[in-house]
């Protein structure tokens, strides 16, 4: 069997989402974008620029259907940069929701921001053509 080598390519898509500890609520999961059919992530970071400050702890998991796909139980009481794991699996739904859910324990968080930069490419998609 011969492999057929595609003659299209494509950009690939990203997106950029800011977060901050007003936008969350504890156990709660809040979208950050969608995904279309098909996609399939292939990079991206979770970013925290400002700590979190609940009274005990904090916590960021950030997926899809599967909660942490792509970043699980993150502490985010610490200033971190951190790749977004990344599975190769395709999106099999369109319009898949892409949620962080922050577990926060103790007093509510007071400060807290960041966001996610997330690159991923939908396999039926051409930019390019070189025929």
């Amino acid at each position: 069997m011969t492999i057929s080598v595609p003659d299209t390519r494509q950009y690939p898509l990203v997106a950029y989402v800011n977060f901050a500890f007003d936008d969350l609520v504890s156990g709660v999961a809040s979208k950050l974008f969608e995904l279309p059919l098909g996609a399939v992530v292939t990079g991206g970071q979770y970013i925290v620029d400002t700590a979190f400050d609940s009274g005990t702890s904090d916590a960021i998991t950030i997926g899809d259907t599967d909660v942490d796909e792509y970043h699980a139980d993150a502490d985010a009481q610490a200033v971190v940069v951190a790749a977004l794991t990344v599975t190769g699996i395709e999106v099999v739904a369109a319009n898949t929701a892409v949620n962080i859910i922050l577990t926060s324990v103790g007093t509510a968080a007071t400060a807290g921001a960041g966001r996610v930069i997330a690159q991923y490419v939908v396999p039926t998609r051409s930019n390019e053509n070189f025929e």
